[in-house]
């Protein structure tokens, strides 16, 4: 499969990070270049020392932040974690690396405190240097952030390390909400005996997701800091949220108050602002470009279910993708330059990526999985899709630049949480 890299003319990523040490110390500015391709170019090597334990005591929370950290780095599909041989500072068989992560713990009463250092890895000069005070029942979420921060000053990226996904499962006759850190670490439930679907994140502490709880589908809305639920929607019919834009505070929703389905926009809180189709044929599935002027949509207005575009206020309609009989599912990428959906082929269901204008297409898997439901992560590398292995779902980590996948956890229907603060 061509590489985003490769769709976007084989740019390549030359990446300068300049860091300033903290005036006062008499260090002097660390330049540090580091060029690579992502398409076909491999992992990153990065070395991930043990995290040093002031005491013995310490020892055991070190060696966890550690090993987190280094599958944290794994997972970003762009780092490869070395660590030396014994005690002298080699890699094997006269291998190099980019960086090294070092630290230190220690405690503090009732916290640990943990300084960390990253090191240019040929002249061991100090690119940034932080450090965390945490309480023990935060030692992975430390991992997660020291791991966001190497993926920031090295490639200039944000990373999904602190990220969430909802997804569902279907258990006992019922199909409950879940929650789940981004490593399959954490898995939460969130509801109990109810037929959900459609989970959405609005932020990284609300989502919205559709309940069948009184024998209707309305639209609830969970806030984790308020530790709240309410229902937005119960409307007659369908209430299902497609996509939610966060500068307007308002959801895509599919709303069926006279029968058929229809896409309007409603606020967080649920009012309707403006009913964007009105066609004869089911439209669903609306999914925010990252702008907020357009969005993706299925209709079967030719029959069959096919991609839509069009803009915020419903005008300047045109079909997206103009091959196959059964298109569905958009997701718009974070950057905004593909979109991610499925395609059915006889008994299968591809999963594939189109750029916004139509004029560029491709599957991502040619295999005999089926894969539903695409979601982008918030770092627009990463998908999250519903696979089967035989009867059984599985929410599995796509990355599209490498094709790597990991398995995450047993369900369907994933939403991603977007980055805290954004």
């Amino acid at each position: 499969m061509m590489s985003r890299v490769q769709i976007l003319f084989f740019h390549l990523i030359l990446i300068t990070v300049a860091m300033s040490i903290i005036p006062g110390t008499g260090r002097a500015q660390t330049d540090i270049h580091l060029s690579t391709e992502k398409a076909g170019a491999g992992r990153i090597p990065i070395v991930v020392r043990d995290i040093a334990a002031g005491n013995p005591g310490e020892m055991g929370v070190a060696g966890y932040v550690t090993k987190v950290l280094r599958q944290d780095l794994l997972f970003t599909d762009i780092f490869e974690p070395l660590q030396f041989e014994g005690a002298a500072d080699t890699l094997a068989e006269g291998r190099t690396a980019t960086a090294i992560i070092e630290g230190v713990l220690s405690r503090d009463g009732e916290h640990y405190i943990l300084d960390t250092r990253l090191l240019d890895y040929a002249s061991r000069e100090e690119i940034f240097s932080k450090r965390y005070r945490f309480g023990r029942n935060v030692r992975r979420t430390v991992a997660h952030h020291i791991c966001d921060e190497v993926l920031f000053f090295l490639v200039g990226e944000k990373g999904v390390a602190t990220t969430r996904l909802l997804f569902t499962r279907r258990e006992n006759g019922v199909k409950n909400l879940y929650m789940i850190d981004y490593d399959g670490y954490g898995e939460r439930q969130v509801t109990k005996d109810e037929l959900i679907v459609s989970p959405l994140w609005l932020d990284a502490g609300r989502f919205v997701f559709t309940s069948y709880r009184r024998d209707n589908p309305d639209c609830y809305l969970i806030d984790l800091e308020k530790n709240t639920r309410r229902n937005i929607s119960h409307r007659k019919g369908m209430n299902i949220a497609g996509s939610y834009n966060r500068e307007l505070d308002e959801l895509a929703m599919t709303l069926s108050l006279r029968g058929n389905s229809e896409i309007y926009r409603v606020k967080s809180e649920g009012s309707i602002v403006k009913r964007l189709t009105n066609n004869r044929a089911i439209e669903i599935s609306a999914s925010w470009s990252p702008n907020g002027r357009e969005l993706a949509f299925v209709s079967d207005r030719t029959r069959s279910p096919q991609l839509y575009v069009m803009d915020y206020y419903g005008g300047n309609v045109r079909r997206l993708t103009m091959t196959g009989s059964y298109n569905t599912s958009p997701s718009w990428s974070p950057e905004g330059d593909l979109i991610a959906f499925v395609s059915r082929e006889g008994w299968l269901y591809r999963l594939r990526l189109i750029s916004p204008d139509g004029l560029w297409e491709e599957t991502v898997f040619d295999d005999y999985y089926s894969y539903e439901d695409p979601v982008w992560a918030p770092d627009g590398r990463h998908i999250a899709v519903t696979v089967k292995y035989g009867e059984v779902p599985w929410i599995v980590i796509v990355d599209i630049e490498t094709e790597r996948r990991r398995k995450l956890v047993r369900g369907e229907s994933a939403d991603w949480s977007p980055l805290a603060g954004d």
